[in-house]
């Protein structure tokens, strides 16, 4: 009964405000493609919703810190871009002439931000939107939306 109240005592203690620190993370999006990019986070199961919107300038950089809480949440690019971990994929526009869509997912593609075996949620990543990025980008045939 001593060692039931021992264990019962400690694991109260275990429970107090002293857990230590969350992570921090340092996370960095560039725009190196030639063209204005839009970055378009939605949920696909809600295709109406309005997406949340990033705009990146030609050369421009977007950095973020977060620190984590207790419990630990992790950060990823999908947090990075969107605010949150609901949404699931991307649209990236490419000066309204091509664009991208990517889902997240684990299918080992280097150029997918929210690929998480590829950017995973290291304490620092960062992603380069490359003029590659927009020649392999699909073309709108008019204006992208």
């Amino acid at each position: 009964m001593k060692n039931l109240c021992l264990l019962v005592v400690l694991s109260l203690l275990a429970c107090g405000e002293n857990l230590g620190e969350g992570d921090v993370y340092y996370y960095s999006i560039e725009n190196k493609s030639g063209r204005p990019i839009v970055i378009k986070s939605y949920r696909s199961d809600f295709p109406d919703v309005t997406p949340e919107i990033t705009s990146l300038a030609t050369d421009e950089k977007l950095e973020k810190v977060f620190k984590d809480g207790l419990p630990p949440s992790g950060y990823s690019f999908k947090v990075f871009l969107s605010g949150s971990s609901l949404y699931d994929s991307l649209v990236i526009i490419y000066g309204n002439e091509r664009m991208a869509i990517f889902e997240e997912g684990c299918n080992q593609n280097q150029r997918n931000p929210i690929d998480y075996c590829i950017n995973s949620d290291d304490f620092t990543e960062d992603f380069v939107f490359t003029e590659e990025d927009f020649n392999n980008a699909m073309e709108c045939g008019g204006p992208c939306d």
